[in-house]
């Protein structure tokens, strides 16, 4: 992503696919150049169900946008919103004895939980990972606390993992289009993330969004996406 310069964004949502033309500048807030909305039968509970019409549709669209806007994409930002996302929380510690918490200590830390992870949930790939929480000889942290020297080093982790099969066929699409996919991230942490910008000062909160066959919630615990969880049946059950 190149800051000036027009970036593409595709939400992959339910029954609809949406283009966002963006142009991000130093000062790390976006402009919106262009937006398109249009439904698919190609996607359906935030899966790709038809991998020929989605992709002739982003091919048809993109090349509109490009014609338009003079302007060419080869990378692209992908918004997803499955029905299932596997949510793990797992701490991870070190005993330090009175020495210092160091870079090595959190890198291992990390590595050692996310390759028993994946290890053990084979048929998922990793799509986001937050650290929630830290904490030094039981004293709560803002912070890494690199440098400190202490008794023991806690560290709450959270995984998003969607299944692989899901993210393949996404990258199937994309391939078929000839479009390099930069980053994809879940709708739930977007809108956590908006939500976030736009109240500062709220550090906690809970996304429950109704919709016609699903109910999803979402929780955000000191400015972290910590908790998802989904069901499949919405508002269409209220009677």
């Amino acid at each position: 992503m190149q800051l000036n310069e027009p970036y593409l964004v595709i939400d992959l949502n339910d029954n609809k696919i949406i283009f966002f033309v963006v142009l991000f500048s130093e000062k790390k807030d976006f402009k919106v150049l262009k937006k398109i909305v249009l439904e698919t039968t190609g996607i359906q509970n935030g899966r790709i169900i038809n991998i020929e019409a989605v992709s002739q549709l982003l091919k048809k669209t993109i090349t509109l946008i490009e014609e338009d806007i003079n302007y060419y994409f080869s990378n692209t930002t992908v918004i997803i919103n499955p029905n299932q996302i596997n949510c793990l929380n797992v701490s991870g510690y070190k005993k330090l004895n009175g020495s210092q918490v160091s870079n090595k200590d959190i890198v291992y830390i990390l590595n050692d939980i996310k390759k028993f992870i994946l290890d053990s949930e084979n048929n998922y790939s990793l799509v986001h990972l937050f650290n929630s929480n830290f904490s030094l000889d039981s004293d709560n942290l803002e912070n890494l606390p690199i440098g400190l020297f202490g008794e023991f080093y806690n560290q709450n982790m959270t995984f998003f993992l969607v299944h692989k099969n899901i993210l393949k066929n996404i990258k199937s699409v994309f391939n078929n289009c000839g479009l390099n996919i930069e980053k994809i991230v879940l709708k739930s942490f977007v809108e956590g993330i908006y939500l976030l910008s736009n109240n500062k000062s709220d550090k906690n909160f809970t996304i429950l969004k109704l919709e016609k066959n699903r109910i999803s919630v979402s929780l955000f615990k000191n400015k972290s996406y910590v908790f998802a969880e989904e069901f499949s049946f919405g508002f269409n059950l209220i009677i």
